[in-house]
Formats: C-alpha cells, sequence, structure tokens
C-alpha cells in the first residue's frame, strides 16, 4: 500500500512504540503542569518565525514558564509575529529574536555570542530549522536545490550546535538539552523526498555522537508528529495524515526538556508516544538499546543475531541492512 492510500492514523499506528498514541496535546505533556515549569531556563529554537517553531515550541516553553526564549529565523517579520504570540501567552518571559540563517558560520557564532551576552549560558537547544525541496526524482532534481536540503538540515544543526556547547561546556551546572528535529519520512524512501529524508536520518547519527562526546548533556532524535505546516502541505499524499498539532508536539518537546531523561539520550522519541509508559519502559529501553540506529542482519557467530554486536560493537560493521529499531521486535 503506497502512502497515498494510507488512512489518517495508520502512519502513527505503525510507527507506535507505546500501545497507546496521540495526536494532541493530553495531560502528562501539559507544558502548564508544574511538574514541566521551565523556569530559569534560556531556550534557543531556531526555525522560529512559523510553523512549529512558532506555535508549537514558542508558544508551549512560554506556557512552561522559561526564563528567556530565543527565537532565530529568517523572517524579521515572522519572528515578531512569533515574539507578540510568546508575549500574549506569557508577558513575564524574555524573548531576544536574532535573524539568522542557520547555514552562515559566522553569523551563527555571533547570534551565540550576542545569547550569552545578553541573556547568559543556554539550557535547551531545539534545532528546528529545515527545508524541503520539492518532491522530485533523483535524476529531475536540480543539483543546488538537491544540495541546499543538506546544507540548512545537516550543517545548520551541525554550526548551531556547536555554538551552543561552547557555550555549555561539555559538563553544565545545570540540565541541558539538545533536541534535534528528524522526521517518519527517515524510517523509508518515500519518493521525491530523497534530499529531505536522507537529512533527516542523518539526525540519528549526529544525535548519538553528541551522546557520545557530550554524555552530560541529553541530547534526543526528535520526531514531532505529522503537522499541517506549509512544508507538509507541501507534499500531496501528507495532507491526509497531517493530524498532529502543534500543541501536542510542543508538549512533548517540553517534556523531554524536564526531569531525568537521560535514558533517552542518544535515542530517538516520537511526540505521539505515551510519555507514562515511556517512563515505565526505561530500564527496558536502556537495556536491551531500543530507540536506536542499528545493524539488522546474521553477523558474528553463526547461529547468532546483531545482539552480539551490543558486546562488540568493533565488528557492527559486519551486518547488512540499516534499520531503525523502535520497535521491540527480533528477528
Amino acid at each position: 500500500m503506497g502512502l497515498e492510500n494510507w488512512g489518517p492514523h495508520d502512519a502513527t499506528k505503525f510507527l507506535a512504540f507505546t500501545a497507546n498514541v496521540y495526536r494532541d496535546l493530553y495531560p502528562a505533556i501539559d507544558p502548564a503542569r508544574p511538574e514541566l515549569r521551565q523556569e530559569g531556563k534560556i531556550v534557543v529554537i531556531t526555525g522560529a518565525s512559523r510553523g512549529l517553531g512558532q506555535l508549537g515550541f514558542a508558544a508551549s516553553f512560554a506556557v512552561a514558564g522559561a526564563s528567556a526564549i530565543v527565537l532565530t529565523g529568517r523572517s524579521v517579520d515572522g519572528l515578531k509575529e512569533t515574539e507578540q504570540l510568546i508575549t500574549k501567552t506569557n508577558p513575564a518571559v524574555r524573548v531576544l529574536c536574532i535573524p539568522l540563517d542557520v547555514t552562515d558560520e559566522h553569523a551563527v557564532n555571533t547570534a551565540f555570542e550576542e545569547i550569552h551576552t545578553k541573556l547568559g549560558t543556554p539550557h535547551v537547544l531545539i534545532n528546528n530549522a529545515g527545508i524541503l525541496a520539492p518532491p522530485n526524482t533523483i535524476t529531475g532534481s536540480n543539483l543546488d536545490t538537491w544540495w541546499a536540503v543538506h546544507e540548512v538540515n545537516i550543517k545548520g544543526p551541525f554550526l548551531v550546535t556547536r555554538a551552543f556547547l561552547h557555550l555549555t561546556g561539555p559538563h553544565p551546572e545545570r540540565p541541558t538539552t539538545i533536541i534535534n528535529l528528524t522526521s517518519s519520512s527517515s524510517m523509508g524512501t518515500p519518493p521525491g523526498l530523497s534530499p529531505y529524508s536522507m537529512s533527516k536520518t542523518t539526525m540519528y547519527k549526529f544525535t548519538g555522537f553528541l551522546s557520545a562526546e557530550y554524555p552530560d548533556i541529553t541530547s534526543v532524535t526528535y520526531d514531532p508528529g505529522v503537522v499541517a505546516t506549509d512544508m507538509s502541505r507541501s507534499v500531496g499524499y501528507l495532507k491526509t495524515v497531517s493530524r498532529d498539532t502543534p500543541e501536542l508536539s510542543g508538549g512533548a518537546a517540553v517534556w523531554l526538556a524536564s526531569g531525568d531523561k537521560k535514558y533517552l539520550s542518544g535515542r530517538v522519541f516520537f511526540a505521539n508516544w505515551d510519555v507514562d509508559e515511556v517512563e515505565r519502559r526505561k530500564d527496558e529501553i536502556v537495556e536491551q538499546n531500543l530507540l536506536t540506529l542499528w545493524m539488522k542482519g546474521g553477523c558474528g557467530r553463526p547461529g547468532r543475531g546483531c545482539e552480539e554486536l551490543w558486546e562488540r560493537p568493533g565488528v557492527m560493521f559486519q551486518c547488512i541492512n540499516v534499520w531503525m529499531r523502535v520497535n521491540h521486535v527480533r528477528v
């Protein structure tokens, strides 16, 4: 069955790690909950001039009472709109707007110098900025257009995260969280979306390296669901499945930035998943190394599967068929 024939909830259920899935805000991730308060935190959001950056992340962290929210994006007018939304939602939140092209190394470094000078060391980074090229085959794609997606969706998060880490250092005094956005398109090969899908797959490895190199910082690959934004509307077959709300995406991100989520560091988390069940299964997630990118196939000694690789990671290259183990499935 092609994606264009999927029902509105088929993709969400297909990628479900938990028995229950959600498509709208629910009590456990309500940013107004006292347990999810972001008081004292400085939150940096890229791509904050519209879409999820504006209606999801900025709005939700404002409700959660972040001390300051830094908005970056290419549209000055859009950033102003987001600032007004935050001020209306919670006038106590300080807002810093920085027009920014995330692929410009000098501009990114300058932006974080400004953040540090005006607000201090940030505590939460949401790498939300991204672009989607018009769907096209590989042979039909324009090289510059195809590569520009990788520049924004991979180089951008790298530059921004590096500048963020220069401020936080490897051992921050306060809990620090990096949230890298991915997409369910990374789970397969949706025709026409090669640059976007490939760039979003890269986020799994990027997050993995962050977790390995900076273990005192919680780094999570985050799928925000399928929300009806300008980006999703540009892909015809996504119109049917775009039923998730910005409030769901934002609330789940606030949950990720709250409390101790180290057990999810280096892993993928979907906004649709039931966070109460995820919490109950955290020992299982760590012990079985779930929600990570690994290899599928017969490898190592005859008769053993890839479970052996967790004992001998140096031979991981022997396996075939990269896949995402989002479900606890054994083959």
